[in-house]
């Protein structure tokens, strides 16, 4: 029986090695089932890190939980002074709670998280109050927020396994995966038309991507959560610290998918309207031309 238990201690750490896909440089990682939260493969997920916009799921969960998305905001001049990404909101001019939540998402804009939480909130410290709260309702205990966007701050942070509970419980919103699986958000008022372009590259690449939520800044590096389906079941990655983020995406996922993009295809999918040919057939995405939307790019470096 000893002999036994020896080689289970022996084999088994080696066992969580050959499952650790190589050359990932995320410090931390995890990929589960939403169903009953399996770990398929991880590494240091209960580590606490900068969670940069992925905070955006919390801020937008709660504002689907709050908010009818036909509500008018209306944002204070503080706004004026959020760092990119941005919708450029104006003080004084009203938005629609929906389109606030859609530019969150889709182009990670930092104002329109800024505006819906002062809008709930009263202030965005008390929204972030209200964060954390639900955080540890959910279970989420190594997480803390100080503010709505993920931007850099002092002692906000969370882990990649508290990063899943939550996405899990935005999941069960159908407004939620409408929001995150949402390609394009076309904005307008009555001074502009805007096309936003969502950053999750694998909506462009890979069919079974449900959707997610990209971040980044140069203190947390890249971040993702994404949520994909196989054969009815929906599987959750988080991933913080990363350095090569969609190749550190897709060899995590090679845990679950023999198919997944490949380096050309995730190349023409962050600036093409590339096909879902990734998983159902093994042929060549054309480049097509990049339409111009009217948007004014500024010459800044962008945080999201």
């Amino acid at each position: 029986m000893m002999r036994f238990i020896l080689i289970l201690i022996l084999f088994f750490p080696l066992c969580l090695s050959a499952a650790e896909p190589e050359g990932i440089t995320a410090p931390s990682y995890l990929l589960v089932s939403m169903d009953n939260f399996d770990i398929i493969a991880g590494k240091d997920y209960h580590k606490r890190l900068p969670p940069a916009s992925t905070t955006k799921i919390m801020t937008t969960l709660l504002a689907i939980e709050r908010l009818m998305g036909s509500e008018t905001i209306i944002p204070g001049k503080e706004v004026s002074s959020i760092s990119a990404s941005r919708m450029n909101l104006i003080p004084g001019r009203g938005y629609k709670s929906m389109d606030l939540m859609k530019g969150a998402m889709v182009e990670s804009a930092n104002d329109a998280a800024y505006a819906l939480a002062v809008h709930i909130g009263g202030t965005e410290s008390s929204f972030a109050d209200m964060m954390n709260e639900k955080a540890r309702t959910l279970g989420a205990i190594d997480t803390n927020f100080k503010n709505a966007s993920g931007l850099p701050v002092d002692d906000q942070y969370s882990t990649v396994y508290d990063l899943a509970i939550i996405f899990r419980e935005a999941l069960l919103s159908p407004k939620f995966r409408e929001l995150i699986g949402m390609q394009y958000f076309l904005f307008q008022d009555d001074k502009r038309r805007v096309q936003y372009r969502n950053h999750n590259r694998l909506l462009f690449c890979f069919e079974p991507a449900i959707g997610g939520k990209t971040g980044y800044t140069r203190k947390a590096r890249h971040c993702y959560v994404g949520a994909f389906e196989k054969d009815g079941k929906v599987y959750i990655l988080t991933m913080l610290g990363s350095n090569a983020l969609w190749t550190d995406t897709v060899k995590i996922l090679s845990n679950v998918y023999d198919r997944v993009p490949t380096d050309e295809e995730l190349r023409l999918a962050k600036g093409t309207r590339a096909s879902l040919a990734s998983y159902r057939a093994k042929k060549k995405i054309k480049p097509t031309a990049r339409k111009k939307t009217g948007r004014v790019v500024k010459k800044t470096k962008r945080i999201r």
